[in-house]
């Protein structure tokens, strides 16, 4: 057996489960299809400590965050490019809300998190809001960069494998999987929204989402925040931003609608008021999971298959942690994964 673990699907949680495995010495293959359509760059690209609309801290995000600063800092300094972006995330706040606001600044479980609302730092474009909140330790992870330099990272190193996966191919044989003349100990799903069409998973309510962005062209609009107010409004340098997203749990292609786009240019016109010009317009699918928990673990009925999958809208902040315990779980048989996420509340 050449390999311990085979990995099908090169996205965020594929990319970063592999990255993890090659700076621990593990033996691995991951599989990229050259006709998939992923959706990393639809549902992961931001990464933000607070839930704006309930004005709390998002789940573990105490834990996650560390995680996730350390392991993108440390592909950056192993691939030699930069790919996570700090920059602070607003949004404007009703009367209620900023009484709410300026209480929880003074809490220690929030004050890493949150400044003031107020104006001063809101500069041109924005119109018809007194005041704004401000988060840090938020931004942005050029995700399809980070893919794409993994990728040749992974390739150089003789690890990837690009070819279109069907299950039909794999094979159990002497305690192993197999799978076109590649051999392993464990065969690890991490298909996105694919994983709706894997026989090995049928009990996982996976509900895939469809989301649509836009980039624009706005010379005069600032690019010192994020701003997320019934939309997101994100900086990517050289007058560029990007304007999403929809969400449509109807629709599982990849084709992007007119209505959509009309409906997100409708929302940027009441929140900005500088002419700007389209770019482009893109869809993707989210894989998400009915209890928004990521799931992970090794099969309840087959040692030698497991699932990595479910990150949603915040894989950015969640693969990284993730990625570790998915990793310490197929090493160590007695690792225990929190129950939140284990592939155990599904199947049993």
């Amino acid at each position: 057996m050449d390999n311990q673990f085979l990995i099908v699907g090169q996205g965020i949680a594929g990319s970063l489960l592999a990255y993890d495995m090659y700076k621990a010495g593990h033996k691995f293959k991951i599989v990229s299809s050259p006709d998939e359509n992923m959706a990393s760059d639809v549902a992961t690209r931001r990464y933000n400590p607070a839930i704006f609309d309930k004005l709390a801290k998002h789940w573990k995000v105490d834990e996650l965050l560390p995680v996730m600063t350390n392991l993108y800092r440390d592909i950056e300094n192993e691939l030699g490019h930069q790919f996570l972006h700090p920059v602070d995330f607003t949004q404007a706040l009703s009367e209620n809300e900023i009484r709410v606001w300026n209480e929880r600044i003074f809490d220690g479980d929030f004050s890493d998190y949150m400044e003031s609302a107020d104006t001063s730092w809101i500069k041109r474009g924005i119109d018809n809001f007194s005041l704004f909140d401000r988060v840090e330790k938020s931004g942005y992870l050029d995700l399809a960069k980070l893919l794409s330099e993994l990728k040749q990272f992974f390739k150089e190193n003789g690890n990837l494998i690009e070819a279109n996966f069907k299950y039909q191919d794999i094979g159990f044989i002497n305690g192993h999987i197999t799978w076109r003349g590649v051999s392993a100990k464990t065969i690890v799903f991490c298909e996105g929204h694919h994983a709706t069409k894997n026989p090995y998973f049928k009990s996982i309510p996976f509900i895939p989402t469809k989301g649509e962005l836009i980039e624009i062209e706005c010379e005069k609009l600032a690019e010192d925040y994020i701003i997320d107010e019934n939309l997101f409004v994100m900086p990517m340098g050289n007058s560029r931003f990007k304007v999403g997203a929809s969400y449509d749990y109807s629709k599982q292609n990849g084709k992007t609608v007119l209505d959509t786009r009309t409906n997100l240019l409708s929302r940027l016109d009441r929140l900005i008021s500088l002419p700007y010009k389209i770019i482009s317009h893109w869809s993707g699918i989210r894989p998400a999971v009915s209890d928004r928990r990521p799931v992970l673990g090794v099969h309840p009925n087959n040692q030698h298959i497991a699932v990595f999958n479910g990150l949603g809208t915040k894989g950015v902040i969640l693969a990284p942690y993730f990625a570790r315990e998915m990793m310490c779980s197929l090493v160590n048989k007695n690792y225990i994964l929190d129950k939140e996420i284990d592939i155990h509340r599904f199947l049993n």
